[in-house]
């Protein structure tokens, strides 16, 4: 999902099917509000953030994840490639719901705090 994410990031587009692949429900609907929310500001996102997950609950259909991901090199830019502001990016706590539908895993529930939400 995350692959997904960062390839529609890179133009903040909403509709890339590449979205699908992964994520659905409200996952999906995050995701792409987050890239709708970005278009209208004229901000793109470059770079590549870390993650370490954590799965901390697992069952034959469901899977949930923590991780701490880490955005210091996931940074937002105007589209005329200048930096979104002066903060640097940080930690933030993810969490992730990952249901099982016939051969394939999908991430149906995400949350992604603010920075500052949890330390490497």
């Amino acid at each position: 999902m995350w692959n997904d994410t960062m390839i529609a990031a890179r133009t903040s587009d909403a509709e890339n099917p590449q979205l699908n692949d992964h994520a659905e429900g409200g996952a999906l609907q995050l995701v792409r509000h987050m890239m709708r929310e970005d278009a209208k500001q004229g901000l793109v996102t470059k770079g590549q953030p870390t993650f370490a997950p954590v799965v901390t609950k697992a069952g034959p259909a469901t899977v949930v994840i923590q991780d701490c991901a880490d955005g210091s090199r996931w940074l937002q830019y105007t589209k005329d490639g200048s930096l979104k502001d002066d903060m640097p990016g940080g930690h933030h706590r993810v969490d992730a719901t990952v249901q099982k539908h016939g051969d394939r895993w999908l991430v149906e529930s995400l949350y992604i705090g603010e920075v500052g939400t949890c330390s490497a």
